[in-house]
């Protein structure tokens, strides 16, 4: 399969064949020659078909070369933590108010259009719930890891997270220490509420913290470095 490279040379090579036939035409404006220009037309619109093609294969459904792909493998990255972080039962009384699934309380779930009981939601539910909330997050214009981070602090409390994405400045560490400050105040001022919960926030916050580290170990930077590379 050619790479995204040769197809731009491909391109190229076919805009100085159109340069040429445009000079061609001009050195042969007083002589009859149309056996050459119906040469050169079968030749660029054979070269038409064979490039254009498969550089429109590798545009996404809004036309954005490699971007939707992109964006695409971030969103999974996240949500396979999420889902993997919240589990699938259905857990009552989620801080105290209602009933949840999926990390999806029943509110969220009617506020995004599923009209049924939360205990009935499906995977396929879940997944479109979540890719709204990705959208509307901004998760999808940071770079990996911080669009994991950030996008589970969102589906947490939203306005929260905003703010700790503005006081942090995009510093993961520091995004996340005072995600973990926000835990402890609130089970420090609602015991009662929210003392339960605190271990398993900050457990959660470990956790985000060990992806992190091996995401850097690893070196997985392949949506980062496309996306770095698209934007300069």
């Amino acid at each position: 399969m050619a790479s995204y490279l040769d197809l731009v040379e491909k391109v190229v090579m076919l805009q100085q064949l159109r340069d040429n036939q445009r000079t061609m035409r001009t050195l042969f404006a007083n002589n009859s020659s149309p056996p050459f220009e119906q040469l050169m037309s079968k030749s660029l619109g054979e070269i038409d078909q064979k490039t254009l093609p498969s550089l429109n294969s590798m545009n996404g459904p809004r036309g954005d070369s490699v971007a939707p792909l992109d964006e695409e493998a971030k969103f999974q990255k996240s949500l396979k933590f999420v889902l993997e972080k919240e589990g699938s039962k259905l857990v009552h009384e989620d801080g105290g108010k209602e009933s949840s699934r999926f990390g999806i309380l029943q509110s969220t779930a009617r506020a995004f259009g599923f009209r049924g009981n939360v205990r009935n939601i499906t995977k396929e539910d879940v997944e479109g719930i979540y890719r709204k909330l990705w959208e509307k997050s901004g998760a999808s214009s940071l770079p990996v890891p911080l669009a994991v981070v950030h996008f589970d602090s969102y589906i947490n409390n939203p306005a929260s997270a905003k703010r700790l994405l503005e006081k942090s400045k995009g510093d993961i560490d520091a995004y996340l220490k005072l995600r973990e400050r926000r835990y402890v105040r609130l089970a420090s001022a609602q015991p009662e509420v929210y003392g339960k919960y605190l271990q398993g926030w900050k457990n959660r916050i470990q956790s985000l913290r060990t992806m992190v580290a091996e995401h850097t170990k690893n070196g997985d930077y392949a949506s980062s470095a496309v996306h770095s590379a698209r934007n300069g």
